[in-house]
């Protein structure tokens, strides 16, 4: 995961599949989940760059069963306060 701080916000440009499974979860095994999770926490806004989304990539080749799952995880990022956000607005 890549993690960079914008003033207030904390925006996350690449979220690798499995790091993706662990925050949705609200686990922190490592230093920038725990950043994540404590920005949100405490009221921070936090955004991820659609581009950033591992998954994304393996939409042609993924069953969809396991594809779904991830669109599943995304959509309780975003309930948890995660915005997701196009490249070009960034």
């Amino acid at each position: 995961m890549t993690v960079e701080e914008r003033g207030r916000e904390l925006v996350i440009t690449r979220l690798p599949v499995e790091q993706m499974g662990i925050l949705a979860l609200g686990l922190a095994l490592e230093r920038e989940e725990k950043q994540v999770l404590e920005a949100l926490l405490s009221g921070r806004k936090v955004r991820v760059l659609e581009s950033g989304l591992e998954y994304k990539q393996y939409k042609k080749t993924a069953p969809m069963g396991v594809f779904q799952k991830f669109v599943a995880l995304e959509r309780e990022l975003r309930e948890m306060g995660v915005c997701v956000i196009r490249d070009r607005h960034w």
